[in-house]
């Protein structure tokens, strides 16, 4: 499945001129063009390596039984790794499990970082427990403060980028959207999101941000 994925993106890619392996496309980022510090962050932080600081290009610091050892994304079933491209499939919720979506859902909608395993150290560095070790051992990871901050902002997307599609009748013109997002309207009251769409439609100017 991975494979026909990576075969059909690249495909895509190409036919939108858009050839990961241009130089040109390379060198043509926008994001390089318009921050190269966010570029390097970015790209520091796929390599699991630094981008700003003393220690620029040097590995994030583990802590483990062997923080020496090779870096490893992860090793449980269903999970495959192919030139870039990452699939888990180890995950199902059947439709009827209504908990156990709950779980996923809020899984799906949880912070970047969970402060619960972040520890200020004595020394001013910032320790992050890992919610499982990896295989090679690693633990913890320790972070200055200047470059947690820059891994946050790796991670953090750029304005104007949904994160979120929809699609189907939840996509956002879809006919029948109004009748299955109501909003926990009660039955027969018109939803928010279609009277907002109406007011929307009808004076262009409720766009305009206001000043008080």
């Amino acid at each position: 499945m991975l494979e026909r994925i990576a075969a059909r993106v690249q495909h895509l890619l190409k036919g939108r001129g858009l050839d990961p392996s241009d130089a040109d496309l390379v060198r043509a980022d926008p994001v390089v063009e318009e921050s190269p510090a966010l570029a390097g962050i970015s790209s520091a932080s796929i390599q699991g390596r630094i981008a700003l600081g003393s220690r620029a290009g040097a590995r994030v610091w583990r802590v483990g039984d062997d923080p020496d050892a090779p870096w490893v994304l992860s090793t449980a079933p269903r999970h495959a790794h192919l030139t870039g491209f990452d699939l888990h499939a180890n995950v199902a919720v059947p439709a009827a499990d209504r908990a156990h979506l709950e779980h996923l859902c809020r899984y799906l909608l949880r912070p970047a970082v969970a402060q619960g395993r972040l520890r200020l150290l004595d020394d001013g560095l910032i320790l992050l427990t890992l919610k499982t070790a990896w295989e090679d051992g690693t633990r913890h990871l320790v972070f200055e403060p200047l470059t947690l901050l820059e891994k946050l902002a790796a991670l953090t997307p750029r304005p104007r980028i949904n994160l979120v599609l929809y699609h189907g009748v939840l996509a956002p013109n879809a006919a029948w959207r109004a009748r299955v997002v109501s909003y926990g309207a009660p039955p027969g009251e018109a939803p928010v999101a279609a009277s907002v769409s109406a007011n929307v439609n009808a004076d262009p100017a409720a766009l305009k941000p206001r000043h008080c």
